[in-house]
């Protein structure tokens, strides 16, 4: 459920359609704060490939709201494998979105 209301929301952002100043947290509020703390960091891997692949620069700092929403709600300090295993991600961002 989560994977495909961020679908539609992404989709949503690329469409150009007209947003209201509280978008984001409009879908923070209800598709991430609904999560069990397991959910959301396992979900936290699935926000980190789509920055990581897939991500066009006019919403990255969408999905990076998103993904510190999901660490939030995950009330862990646990990183995702996929960080372990990508120590320049955020470097590597940074050379993407200048």
């Amino acid at each position: 459920m989560f994977i495909n209301a961020l679908s539609s929301f992404l989709e949503k952002l690329a469409s150009k359609e007209e947003l209201d100043e509280w978008y984001l947290s409009t879908f923070i509020d209800e598709n991430v704060y609904s999560l069990l703390p397991a959910e959301a960091f396992e979900f936290s891997s699935h926000v980190i490939k789509l920055i990581k692949n897939d991500a066009q620069p006019d919403y990255t700092y969408e999905l990076l709201t998103i993904l510190l929403a999901l660490q939030h709600q995950s009330g862990t300090t646990q990183v995702p494998e996929i960080l372990k295993n990508s120590p320049n991600f955020f470097d590597e961002i940074i050379k993407k979105n200048p």
